[in-house]
């Protein structure tokens, strides 16, 4: 076992550098989401935004990273939204997927 330390601890070492993937690029500028949604999710950005040290986040620009895919009522799309705010930027990617013709849900991913 001790002579397959070192190999393991170099494997460790170099997955620990590998870079984090780059950020997708935009397809379209603003949002596929209705206002309910959008005030629905800026709740829960808000507060992601607060546990990075912004208490008072100014604006959000958001931009369509993956278009809408899906049968109407299944649609899912992703986004990302920077939010503006205490003098730095904020990147806040978010899932979007619909439950129903009337309803969607939302997760950030990161």
């Amino acid at each position: 076992m001790r002579r397959y330390a070192p190999l393991l601890l170099c494997g460790w070492i170099w997955c620990a550098q590998a870079e984090a993937p780059e950020p997708a690029a935009p397809v379209q500028e603003g949002t596929l989401a209705n206002q309910k949604l959008i005030q629905d999710a800026m709740v829960g950005v808000a507060a992601w935004v607060a546990t990075k040290g912004c208490q008072a986040p100014e604006r959000f620009v958001p931009v369509v990273l993956e278009p809408s895919r899906g049968e109407p009522g299944s649609r899912y799309w992703q986004e990302r939204w920077t939010v503006i705010g205490c003098g730095a930027e904020y990147p806040v990617v978010i899932d979007f997927r619909e439950t129903g013709l009337e309803s969607a849900m939302w997760t950030i991913t990161r």
